[in-house]
């Protein structure tokens, strides 16, 4: 009788535990590996909607933030991950706290809790609104996924999360430069160059240098070497010249105006606060579409999203260092002055009135040098070959935003770089530079020894 009770008990302990939906059990060690991607996936939607509204944070400003968040959420699932080492060995960083005294950590519990210190400190000029936007969103996730564990474990799991991004934290403001411009990113005392073919404020604003000194901020994998770009054509005004021809194509583009090339134009623009996230948060865009259709666990998921963010803070410090070292113009500054005085770009088109130029020199491209990291971080991660849609801005009607399909990220890359030259905001020079350095950039992150 006594054998046919423990029989019973067991069976129901069986029963209940193939029943859960919880990844943690007390007395069994689960890896990151045996999570799914959406915590990854979820915070990386609310960084992108709060970013969309956050003025004065763009383009240089988010790689910043996103780097550091996607860090510290890597380094909060190594504890998991016994074939990963920890960004202490592999960057250097400093500070980092020791493995948690609890063994049992619920991933997604602690990856929540640490995103949400990353966003609140790193997403510098938040305001109250955005700032709850954050607050509901950690509730939320913690009730989803606090279910069914145990007091400690939700308290250990907290704790280990809130740990690790006080100490990414701590380590980010130790960059003194990124500091001090961003609380400064149109310095007043910047005095542009000035000559023949050199970047001056551009229509309608004509607003000062944007991030004139952030090639002076903090990089992980690039080194000195991979900081100089190659110089632009010599400015001419001659017809026959390439200078005159690059520019020349442009105004071409944007005078004929074709569906199809409007269409790739607005589909990467994402230059608009108030309307979409920026240029640099569409990688992390596209990567949550990507991570769905390769179905990646969590711990796929973590190096990933740290491979792009260190991409993206290197991408942003070495264009940013070349656009003020060339100090190039934008078309509409060549444009007017030596092909046509009423040319205007078309970004702006159907949101404010068009004829908008970013304010800050144009050689290299931005835009271009994040697709060069997409294409050299997507390609080692899912192949040279993987058919993709990308579908960021599937039903917007603000502008062109239906969905686009690659066969590669090459293509895709390539296509978010010439999208420039039809927005007409740049030159095909800025575009190929852009492509050159990111590609890099990617080769340099991709090089980062994350496995033993």
């Amino acid at each position: 009788m006594l054998f046919k009770k423990v029989v019973v008990v067991l069976l129901l302990s069986i029963f209940f535990y193939a029943c859960s939906n919880d990844p943690i059990i007390e007395d069994q060690k689960v890896e990151t590996k045996d999570y799914s991607h959406d915590v990854v996936k979820s915070w990386t939607n609310q960084y992108l909607a709060v970013e969309t509204t956050l003025g004065g944070f763009r383009p240089s400003n988010t790689c910043r933030a996103l780097n550091y968040s996607f860090l510290a959420a890597f380094q909060v699932g190594q504890h998991g991950m016994p074939k990963y080492r920890s960004l202490e060995q592999i960057l250097g960083i400093p500070g980092l706290p020791t493995r948690p005294a609890s063994e049992d950590i619920h991933y997604d519990l602690a990856i929540n809790a640490a995103m949400k210190v990353m966003l609140h400190e790193l997403m510098t000029g938040i305001e109250f609104k955005q700032g709850q936007m954050i607050d509901e969103h950690y509730e939320q996730l913690h009730e989803k996924y606090a279910v069914g564990v145990s007091d400690e474990v939700i308290e250990a799991s907290i704790d280990w999360g809130r740990d690790v991004a006080a100490a990414f934290v701590r380590y980010a403001k130790t960059d003194v430069e990124a500091e001090k411009q961003i609380l400064d990113p149109q310095p007043a005392s910047y005095k542009s160059p000035v000559g023949e073919g050199l970047w001056e404020p551009t229509a309608p604003d004509r607003s000062r240098a944007l991030f004139p000194h952030w090639g002076r901020t903090r990089k992980f994998a690039i080194t000195e070497a991979d900081m100089l770009g190659v110089p632009p054509p010599a400015f001419s005004t001659d017809p026959n010249s390439t200078y005159y021809k690059e520019f020349e194509e442009v105004y071409d583009a944007v005078k004929r105006r074709k569906y199809k090339e409007v269409w790739i134009a607005e589909f990467w623009s994402d230059d608009i606060v108030g309307l979409t996230f920026s240029p640099p948060a569409r990688t992390f865009a596209i990567a949550n579409q990507l991570i769905e259709q390769a179905d990646m666990n969590l711990e796929n998921t973590l190096h990933l999203y740290a491979k792009l963010g260190l991409a993206s803070n290197d991408a942003a410090v070495v264009a940013w260092h070349n656009k003020y070292v060339f100090n190039l113009e934008r078309p509409s500054n060549y444009i007017t002055k030596y092909i046509d005085p009423s040319f205007k770009p078309i970004l702006g088109r159907g949101v404010n009135n068009e004829g908008l130029t970013p304010p800050f020199p144009g050689y290299p491209s931005g835009h271009s040098t994040f697709g060069g990291i997409q294409e050299g971080i997507f390609t080692a991660f899912f192949g040279s070959s993987f058919p993709f849609t990308d579908k960021c801005h599937a039903g917007r009607t603000e502008f062109y935003g239906e969905p686009r399909t690659y066969l590669s990220f090459k293509e895709l890359a390539e296509e978010n770089a010439i999208s420039r030259i039809y927005l007409g905001v740049h030159p095909r020079m800025d575009c190929v530079e852009g492509l050159r350095l990111g590609k890099i950039v990617a080769e340099r992150v991709n090089q980062l020894q994350f496995q033993l």
